[in-house]
């Protein structure tokens, strides 16, 4: 299994190739145990553990950049357009830097976005901003 870090570098194609890999050798892993064939039973933890950590990865990903998309020059940069977001983590800045490009590859925003901050405990408190700063292509 690769480690946090690996899986932050890793590309959403490939962590959704690993993670439907993953699932398929639980169901087979569930199966075995199933048919008392299967010895090593604490690979079951193992790959439950791989899945929830994958899931984690995209979810964040996707946080992300719903956060970004958000604000409101990035907003108005991406009305009417097709556009894509290109997530990955920075640890130098230690926040998720979130690329939106239009079909054609231009770049038309770039986001930091830390998720990382402390949600509100109660109901009236406002929403921390999450977004640290951001560019919009001109």
């Amino acid at each position: 299994m690769a480690s946090i870090v690996e899986l932050n570098q890793m590309s959403a194609d490939k962590l959704n190739k690993m993670l439907e890999d993953a699932r398929e050798e639980l169901f087979n892993l569930r199966f075995q145990k199933a048919s008392a064939r299967l010895e090593n039973t604490a690979r079951i933890r193992q790959v439950k553990r791989e899945v929830a950590q994958v899931e984690t990865v995209l979810h964040q990903r996707q946080l992300a950049a719903q956060a970004a998309a958000v604000v409101p020059d990035i907003a108005a940069q991406l009305a009417g357009k097709e556009w894509q977001a290109h997530t990955r983590y920075v640890y130098e800045d230690s926040a998720w830097r979130v690329e939106f490009n239009d079909k054609g590859g231009k770049s038309l925003a770039t986001a930091w976005v830390n998720l990382n901050k402390a949600q509100p405990k109660h109901r009236g408190a406002q929403q921390p901003q999450l977004v640290v700063r951001h560019e919009v292509a001109r």
